[in-house]
């Protein structure tokens, strides 16, 4: 502990909760893999595990343009409302104008599912990011790794990783580099490479907050969180808390969700108004909800069958404590360190 840590500056007795990370690969949270089911306009293979629907439409197939939109829309009806299907791809041989008309058959058919847009296809991708038709880039490894690379400069791609996933896929066997550039090209999802980092992995480094806190009463926590993956998380998830014990469990609401889009850490302090709960030890658990109020898998060991993740222990009773509704003013005025820096050695 260091003369100017937080610790040092401690004017009440925290419970400092800091969880082990899981490190070995697990599906869900930083290894995340899809694999590639190819149909034609007259097959429609099921996929088995997360895939990409990949759809190649050639001009023998246009040569009746009704019945090949008609015929697309008829594979499309197998996989728009698939759990397993990602999204499509589809590449479509001819002009401009027909392909761009079996890109609106298809957004159409596929919806909610989007185009993942190979990023050497610049056309497709300027259509699908202008008309919001874009579920995700697409960067395929080749014999020669440096003409995708050359892509994303092309399109100007390299920053649409903030705002959308990225899948990688290369053939087999994979390149010695393949996983360098999967995580240089920050890869959501990988297929056919092995060993490669894809997706988040969003861990909690450290929880703190009061050991005693008051029923009903206000309860100042510190978080900082870290996204140690190569890939953002493209959600909008919901931190959560909550109180198990007394034969009860009781959530909790915190009143700042940082989003978890970004790379390596986010530090911030919440205050919450805890419910009115009987006086006694409760054992705090944490989540990140997604859209659909499902916990991820974060890079922690104790997982509950519920997807919660244990953080210690906390004591609460009856004894009024105003003062931690404002215990950051308490402390220095940003939180974290004195107002004055510490001197530079030898002056």
């Amino acid at each position: 502990m260091g003369k100017y840590s937080l610790e040092s500056y401690e004017r009440y007795k925290m419970t400092k909760c800091r969880p082990e990370e899981v490190l070995e690969p697990r599906e869900g949270a930083g290894y995340s893999r899809f694999t590639t089911v190819r149909a034609a306009l007259d097959q429609r293979p099921e996929p088995e595990s997360m895939a990409l629907i990949a759809v190649r439409i050639t001009r023998e197939d246009l040569d009746c343009a009704a019945e090949a939109e008609s015929r697309l829309r008829s594979l499309a009806s197998a996989y728009c409302a698939h759990p397993l299907v990602l999204g499509v791809v589809l590449s479509v041989e001819g002009c401009s104008a027909m392909r761009r008309r079996l890109w609106e058959a298809a957004a159409e058919a596929f919806a909610p599912k989007r185009f993942f847009v190979p990023v050497t296809d610049g056309e497709q991708l300027d259509y699908a990011l202008r008309r919001g038709l874009i579920g995700g880039l697409l960067a395929e490894i080749g014999e020669n790794p440096y003409d995708t690379c050359e892509a994303f400069a092309e399109q100007n791609a390299q920053q649409l990783y903030k705002r959308m996933p990225v899948l990688v896929r290369c053939g087999v066997p994979a390149p010695r580099n393949a996983a360098a550039y999967a995580q240089q090209w920050h890869a959501s999802y990988t297929e056919n490479i092995p060993d490669a980092l894809a997706g988040w992995r969003i861990a909690l480094r450290r929880l703190n907050y009061p050991r005693q806190l008051s029923s009903g009463g206000f309860a100042p926590l510190q978080f900082w969180w870290t996204n140690r993956g190569p890939a953002y998380y493209h959600g909008r998830p919901q931190v959560c808390l909550r109180l198990v014990g007394n034969g009860c469990s009781i959530p909790v609401a915190l009143n700042d969700c940082p989003p978890f889009i970004h790379l390596a850490d986010r530090v911030y302090n919440d205050i919450i108004r805890l419910p009115e709960a009987p006086a006694g030890q409760y054992r705090v658990e944490y989540a990140i909800l997604d859209e659909d109020r499902r916990p991820l898998v974060l890079c922690h060991a104790g997982r509950t069958p519920d997807g919660w993740y244990p953080a210690g222990f906390m004591n609460l009773d009856d004894i009024p404590r105003p003062e931690y509704e404002h215990i950051w003013d308490d402390y220095a005025a940003d939180g974290y360190y004195p107002l004055e820096d510490p001197k530079v050695p030898g002056t």
